[in-house]
């Protein structure tokens, strides 16, 4: 028996939460925030590792997407250029 389609919109709010712990955090306090995002994945009312998965994935795209329309891209180019940014982005990495 397959498993009901999860949802999205709680599976983004976990997202929301975890990143927003991160990004609150001074650079100081990553540590920090990544022990209070290792007990949310761990504890009693954590939820699937593919639905923590999913919610980045969700939140990501509504973000690309978001950057796609800052940039003055039309609705048609908006995964295309996701894509191009993230690849832009890829080669900026250190090795």
């Amino acid at each position: 028996m397959q498993e009901p389609v999860p949802n999205a919109t709680q599976a983004v709010r976990y997202a929301i939460e975890l990143l927003t712990m991160y990004v609150s955090s001074a650079e100081d306090g990553h540590a920090e925030a990544a022990d209070y995002i290792s007990q949310r994945l761990t504890g009693i009312d954590a939820p699937e590792p593919i639905e923590v998965i999913r919610g980045q994935l969700y939140l990501g795209e509504i973000l690309l997407i978001a950057l796609a329309k800052a940039e003055g891209a039309q609705p048609d180019e908006y995964r295309q250029r996701a894509v191009e940014w993230l690849a832009a982005l890829s080669l900026k990495l250190p090795e």
